[in-house]
């Protein structure tokens, strides 16, 4: 083994006959390099991005929810319960429902919902959302979006009205507070009033639709949810959602176009197998007397095919590993080149009034690194396997008539 990775070194040295072998290695080293770099920065911007979202997902609605088919009337007694378990943080009510609002030109609906604003920063991040105005809201007060104000052209102090899809009455609203969440969505959809305001308005006298509650690993909310139908009772019957049951096609969405992003730049590490191959290849046939030689002196058939194939390795190995210092050195400091650009070109990249955020999201999951290590070495093996195997299967013979 120690003597077929030395001849395998040794070959990776340049002869006087063989700089164009080199340069071809060199060129797939670097090949290599690239597309593992390449790699790394995609997934951890997709990564980035992922969290980015889930955290605006979570921030505006409950990790859980407890929904109640016929409503819930004590909601006190339920939310004793739950805060029983050791993973819950809050608990709020909450009254769920549509509305309608109706323009000047058009009429459309969105989702209204009453909470209990001393509660609501409890199981959401609806405070640090605000914009402008306060969450204390009582009466017919409302929090809008800042895309719905702009929308239906309101600000603070001012009134909008809704329309009951129950009773189909108008109802006015006065304008308390305006935020923004950074998810078109919920910006220009929703509208939060007061638990009591919502119960009038839906004619659910002493009822709530169900319960927020926030937990300590949102990525634990099915194990956690499993174990609060077996921990809670109530007399009502119920449904709990989590936040990945609300945003299921979404977040299957975001899955798929990192998979697909994934097969997509690999392809440019296959590329640069093949140049693996192509400098195996004529290494091999450069070599065809010294390979003769080794058969000759009684060198076995695994050897010489250790031999191209550590030679392979070594190349792909390289590669890997001036791309990953490449990759995450770029996704660290990938804002930094987008802030030098912008100054170049005297505008930003990346406007927050369009995307709701001046800096690129980056997260390097360790996972994802060892995943492409993973699938960058199987390419370099396979491209390595062929010239290795034809090595091997040299005589010495063949290599005298060669000669």
């Amino acid at each position: 083994m120690f003597c077929e990775a030395w001849l395998s070194q040794r070959y990776l040295r340049a002869g006087k006959k063989e700089k164009i072998i080199s340069l071809t290695a060199l060129i797939s080293m670097i090949g290599i390099a690239i597309g593992v770099m390449v790699l790394i920065v995609v997934l951890s911007v997709m990564s980035g991005f992922d969290r980015f979202l889930e955290d605006k997902m979570v921030g505006t609605n409950a990790h859980l929810s407890l929904e109640f088919y016929s409503g819930l009337r004590d909601p006190d007694k339920v939310a004793k319960q739950l805060k029983l378990n050791p993973h819950v943080l809050g608990v709020s009510p909450f009254v769920a429902g549509q509305a309608f609002i109706k323009t000047n030109r058009q009429i459309f609906g969105i989702e209204v919902r009453g909470i209990d604003p001393k509660l609501q920063p409890d199981t959401s991040r609806i405070k640090e959302y605000l914009k402008a105005g306060t969450l204390d809201i009582s009466g017919n007060e409302v929090l809008i979006g800042e895309e719905l104000a702009w929308r239906l052209g309101a600000s603070l102090g001012e009134r909008i009205t809704l329309i009951s899809p129950v009773t189909l009455a108008k109802t006015e609203f006065l304008v308390k507070g305006i935020f923004n969440s950074g998810m078109y969505l919920y910006d220009a959809g929703l509208a939060m009033t007061s638990i009591k305001a919502a119960q009038d308005f839906y004619k659910l006298p002493d009822l709530v639709s169900g319960l927020a509650v926030k937990v300590d690993d949102i990525y634990a909310v099915d194990r956690i949810k499993a174990g609060l139908y077996s921990e809670l009772s109530s007399a009502s019957q119920y449904e709990i959602r989590t936040w990945v049951d609300a945003n299921k096609n979404f977040l299957q969405a975001l899955k798929l176009e990192k998979v697909v992003m994934f097969i997509v730049v690999t392809m440019t590490t296959v590329v640069a197998a093949f140049g693996i191959a192509s400098t195996l290849i004529m290494s091999v046939l450069s070599r065809i007397k010294d390979i003769g030689i080794m058969r000759s002196v009684g060198a076995k058939t695994k050897s010489i095919l250790q031999v191209f194939v550590f030679r392979g390795m070594a190349i792909g190995l390289t590669g890997i590993i001036l791309g990953i210092a490449g990759g995450v050195g770029l996704a660290l400091s990938l804002n930094r080149l987008v802030d030098f650009i912008s100054h170049l070109i005297g505008r930003s990249l990346i406007p927050k009034d369009i995307y709701y955020f001046n800096r690129i999201p980056t997260y390097i999951n360790p996972a994802d690194i060892g995943l492409i290590v993973f699938s960058a070495l199987a390419i370099t093996f396979l491209a390595s396997i062929y010239p290795a195997y034809y090595a091997s299967r040299i005589t010495p013979a063949e290599a005298i008539r060669h000669e």
